[in-house]
């Protein structure tokens, strides 16, 4: 069976194709000029392109300062000290004659989420305030600083 298909193969590479149709390539070189495109119009980019444009470089510009914007804060925290300032004479600066130092609690509440794996996971959540006050009464000054701070812990269902 094998002899006889590389015959065949054999002999259809002897045979020369046929010469096509001249009607046929007429037809065809006709229908080509029809697909052709004629050249592109340039057509002005409307009033809004421009706007377009500033957002998108926006929405990549502003992730990138805030990450710089961290990055320096990191490496330059407000409480770090700085260089030496000098202090006019006589003034001792603030001396605390009281510190009051609390926290409260300004929310709770659980939640329940999936992690990437398909588990639920409980999560207990606190909103805190924490406040510091420091008075000094020779001076006449009372410093106050309210921070608040978030307290997210995982709480796994345990399941069987």
């Amino acid at each position: 069976m094998q002899d006889e298909l590389d015959k065949l193969e054999a002999g259809f590479r002897r045979i020369s194709p046929g010469a096509v149709p001249a009607e046929l390539m007429d037809r065809l070189r006709a229908v080509e000029a029809e697909i052709r495109p004629a050249r592109p119009q340039v057509r002005p980019a409307p009033p809004w392109a421009h706007l377009l444009a500033l957002w998108r470089g926006l929405r990549v510009a502003v992730p990138a300062a805030a990450v710089v914007l961290l990055a320096w804060c990191a490496w330059h925290p407000a409480g770090a000290p700085g260089p030496a300032r000098l202090s006019p004479p006589g003034s001792s600066g603030i001396k605390a004659s009281t510190v009051q130092v609390g926290h409260s609690l300004v929310a709770s509440f659980d939640t329940v989420a999936q992690v990437p794996g398909g588990d639920p996971v409980r999560f207990r959540c606190r909103a805190w305030q924490d406040d510091v006050v420091i008075h000094d009464g020779a001076h006449g000054v009372e410093v106050s600083q309210s921070t608040p701070r978030l307290e997210i812990v995982p709480v796994r269902f345990e399941t069987y």
